[in-house]
């Protein structure tokens, strides 16, 4: 990615700079938008772009794409310098997966941005993609470590952005050193449906949230007891612990079993 100049502006005299505006001939002042404020408003207008947008709805559980991964994209443009002209999709895509790079443990999600940045016929290209990621880490002086007070310090500045709602469930998070076997093959690129979640519902309902149970919630077994694992209660208090099938997933809480 060469870097690509912008004309130079003609230097102004300091005693015609105020605070905050210029000032113009006949006393007139007009606002000055500062740089900082430029790149958020070019970058904010970029992830209106439709494809960007259909790449994020593909991302429903934000595994890849969430708040903080894309306020790390933001900080990587800033930190290498790019001109308001490069604040590209293709840019973007390289951001993006050398956030993940950083911050996520597993690797099969982010391979999902290889069709969706590279094309139908991605996959010869994705060592030429990596070079240009490592290119893009250069330019930022190989500082890719970005602190979560960094990231809400983007977010503050434009905090009701639709981008800083893609808050990630909280079983999508933390740290997750095993390698799970994929259920489906990934990456799925363009026009297809994004993975089903079997951890929870958001990838059908990304904008809903999280339901949080009851103290007591109420659970008639669809499953015989002998497709369950029961283990007597070593605390003594009249409990026991039932262990579910591999394919059943059930949501923290308390449920009453009734024998049929």
């Amino acid at each position: 990615m060469s870097a690509i100049q912008v004309p130079a502006t003609a230097p102004v005299d300091a005693t015609e700079r105020k605070l905050g505006t210029w000032s113009w001939p006949g006393g007139a002042s007009r606002t000055v938008v500062s740089r900082p404020d430029q790149e958020l408003q070019t970058f904010l207008n970029l992830l209106e772009d439709n494809y960007l947008q259909e790449f994020l709805s593909k991302d429903p559980c934000f595994q890849i794409s969430d708040k903080y991964l894309l306020a790390m994209v933001l900080v990587y443009f800033q930190r290498a310098s790019l001109q308001l002209s490069e604040y590209t999709p293709s840019n973007l895509f390289l951001a993006l997966y050398l956030a993940n790079d950083m911050e996520e443990d597993l690797e099969d999600p982010k391979c999902e941005i290889f069709p969706w940045a590279l094309g139908e016929n991605w996959r010869p290209r994705v060592a030429d993609f990596l070079r240009q990621r490592d290119k893009l880490w250069a330019r930022m002086g190989f500082r890719a470590a970005v602190s979560r007070q960094c990231c809400e310090e983007v977010m503050a500045k434009d905090p009701s952005h639709w981008a800083w709602t893609r808050e990630r469930r909280p079983h999508h998070g933390g740290a997750q050193r095993g390698c799970p076997e994929a259920l489906v093959f990934l990456p799925r690129g363009p026009g297809l449906s994004p993975p089903h979640c079997s951890l929870s519902s958001c990838c059908r309902h990304p904008h809903l949230p999280w339901p949080v149970p009851s103290k007591r919630p109420f659970l008639t077994p669809v499953w015989h007891h002998s497709h369950l694992s029961v283990a007597e209660d070593p605390w003594g208090e009249g409990f026991l612990m039932v262990l579910p099938p591999p394919q059943l997933y059930l949501e923290p809480g308390t449920y009453t079993l009734h024998s049929e």
